[in-house]
């Protein structure tokens, strides 16, 4: 799915509430994934492994799996924040792009196609594939209060992106998983010189999303081995895209990428 979620490309869907954004996971789950992949080329009564004198030959294959489980990013960036302005909201239609099947974005107050007054604070923020998206504090508000019930998360005030990996289980239904959750909060990395930009930082993380739809690893698997190999995935994958200096402070990687919030 793409930054900005959408269906049969015509209907943005919104982020005012956690419900909401379960419910879009959920419908997007199991999802199909193709990649290619590459296979040692078997010759009839031969392989070619078996033959010392013979380099290992490969052909790239096209491979079809289905996946119950999902990478999300759960973004809190206020419009009227410098870094928001500056690096976010401008960009909204660029990531909804960039982003792929690989990964959603959610952006956590922001909606399309909301009917007059539907929050009283509403106000148009930006344009996505041509189309009016708004915005609302009030709705901000409501799913940060939401987030901080459901897990020991605790908004700081600044702009955030919460990193989640989602599962459908066996009985159908659909959770994100916070014991596996990274919290990026952008404005400190700014400061502390951890990216270049914003945009840079999101395709590293659009990069890792899509690499690892076709690998064996999932997200959020359900046994307490799987959620130490999802943490761990997940943070590495954030530590690799800061610089050197940052990467060897324990400290300051903690505060980049904090697990743990369930």
């Amino acid at each position: 799915m793409s930054f900005v979620r959408t269906t049969q490309g015509d209907f943005v869907y919104d982020a005012h509430s956690l419900s909401g954004i379960i419910e879009r996971i959920d419908s997007d789950l199991p999802r199909r994934v193709e990649y290619l992949k590459k296979e040692p080329i078997v010759t009839v009564g031969y392989m070619t492994s078996l033959d010392m004198n013979t380099p290992m030959r490969y052909q790239t294959v096209r491979v079809q799996e289905e996946r119950n489980s999902k990478l999300v990013g759960i973004l809190l960036a206020h419009p009227r924040s410098a870094i928001s302005k500056s690096e976010i909201v401008s960009h909204l239609n660029y990531f909804h792009h960039r982003s792929g099947e690989a990964i959603d974005f959610f952006c956590v107050g922001y909606g399309a196609y909301w009917p007059d007054n539907h929050y009283p604070d509403q106000d148009s923020t930006a344009r996505v594939d041509g189309v009016d998206w708004l915005f609302s504090e009030k709705a901000f508000s409501d799913v940060i209060q939401e987030l901080e019930s459901e897990s020991k998360w605790q908004y700081s005030g600044e702009t955030e992106l919460l990193l989640i990996s989602a599962r459908k289980e066996e009985d159908g239904n659909t959770s994100m998983d916070y014991s596996s959750a990274i919290v990026c909060n952008l404005e400190a990395m700014q400061k502390d010189q951890a990216f270049t930009s914003v945009r840079s930082f999101f395709e590293g993380i659009f990069r890792f999303a899509k690499k690892n739809s076709c690998s064996d690893e999932t997200w959020g698997l359900s046994d307490q081995q799987g959620l130490k190999v999802g943490q761990s995935a997940i943070k590495d994958a954030v530590l690799s895209l800061l610089p050197k200096n940052l990467k060897d402070s324990y400290k300051k990687a903690e505060h980049y990428a904090v697990r743990n919030i369930a």
